[in-house]
């Protein structure tokens, strides 16, 4: 117990001259503890709040945010990070090391952090100090509106990919909240047997389709399918005549294709179809063909002019191409977007991207009546 104490002790004081910015921690070199690399693609373009930190050795909790303390970060699509920290904003830029397993974003006055734990809704970044002890800050996944940033014009919204949540994990979930709604207990062997008898009852409905081709063909249909999901996001220009606000098309895994477009004369436009899954599978392929997810991820300006057209009137929108296949997700951005293609664009971008631009148009276009 007095170890414990003396840890504890010892962690506030760390953590004391860290929030003073009285020490400097680095990384440690050869006894770094190796993290398994992180796609860079799920990172780009999320916004974390901080909630604790631990001393990583003994796991303990020394600091908490609480009411009075704020703190958040955005990973910006163009590898620039914008910072809220009780009040002061502040920015920078963001990388990722050769192996995806360290960022570097400096605060705190460490320059690189190792990713310890990275998901869709966990980052927790790790140093240490002065070779001994580590240190971990908790972020977690925040959505556009619960973070202290302004919107930018040059700013895409989010888009939320459907992947699938494992159906027993559903239909559990809906079964606790069909009991919670009635004052009933959830009963985990309850809910074990009745999964039981379902299993048993599928499992002779596959044996009877089975013997017969037009049963095969029912199970084929049924059977579940690699996730898949196209987007386009901005372009355009904010300002003009008619400043655009919205500029989306989604192409879902089950083949739901929603387009919005929203501007100050036009409102908001909203179109809905459904196309074959054969027909997006064949768009994918087309999309991989094209070498797409081994594309760099941002096009950026490589002349004056280019740099001096972003912030001209009307202000570019970016523009940002984002496929996912099954674990795979590969997102291209573009800071200008007029739509002419690359012979009129101040970017030098890949040609592959205005064919991709293209096709993804044609199958998101609804059929004519």
């Amino acid at each position: 117990m007095r170890r414990i104490q003396q840890i504890l002790c010892y962690s506030l004081v760390v953590l004391g001259s860290l929030l003073c910015h009285v020490a400097t921690a680095q990384l440690s070199d050869s006894s770094a503890r190796q993290y398994p690399p992180i796609n860079e693609d799920l990172l780009i373009h999320t916004r974390w709040k901080y909630t604790y930190t631990t001393h990583a050795e003994s796991n303990t909790v020394i600091h908490r945010a609480d009411e009075t303390y704020d703190h958040f970060i955005f990973f910006r699509y163009d590898y620039f990070y914008l910072m809220y920290l009780n009040g002061r904003h502040s920015t920078g830029q963001w990388r990722l090391n050769d192996q995806q397993n360290e960022i570097h974003c400096p605060f705190r006055r460490v320059t690189w952090w190792r990713l310890a734990q990275f998901d869709e809704q966990t980052l927790i970044l790790e140093f240490t100090l002065n070779r001994k002890s580590s240190y971990r800050y908790h972020f977690v996944r925040v959505t556009a509106e619960e973070a202290p940033f302004e919107p930018n014009p040059n700013d895409l919204p989010d888009v939320e990919v459907d992947f699938n949540t494992p159906p027993l994990a559903s239909n559990q979930l809906a079964y606790e909240d069909y009991l919670k709604k009635r004052g009933i207990r959830y009963d985990a062997g309850r809910w074990e047997r009745r999964q039981q008898r379902l299993a048993r009852r599928k499992a002779r409905r596959k044996e009877r389709l089975q013997k017969t081709a037009r049963g095969r063909a029912i199970l084929e249909r049924e059977a579940p399918k690699e996730m898949m999901q196209i987007e386009l996001m901005g372009g355009g220009f904010a300002g003009g005549v008619d400043p655009v606000y919205r500029n989306m098309v989604v192409i879902k895994t089950d083949g739901q294709v929603i387009k919005e477009y929203r501007s100050a004369l036009q409102g908001l436009q909203v179109s809905k179809h459904t196309i074959d899954r054969d027909i997006l599978e064949q768009l994918v392929t087309f999309i991989e063909e094209r070498q797409f997810f081994e594309l760099d991820q941002t096009y950026g300006c490589e002349s004056p002019a280019c740099i001096s057209r972003l912030s001209d009137k009307p202000r570019p929108i970016a523009f940002r191409i984002a496929v996912t296949k099954g674990v795979r997700r590969h997102i291209v951005t573009l800071p200008i977007w007029d739509g002419r293609g690359k012979a009129h664009s101040p970017i030098n971008y890949p040609e592959a991207l205005d064919e991709i631009v293209r096709a993804i148009e044609n199958v998101a276009t609804p059929p004519t009546q």
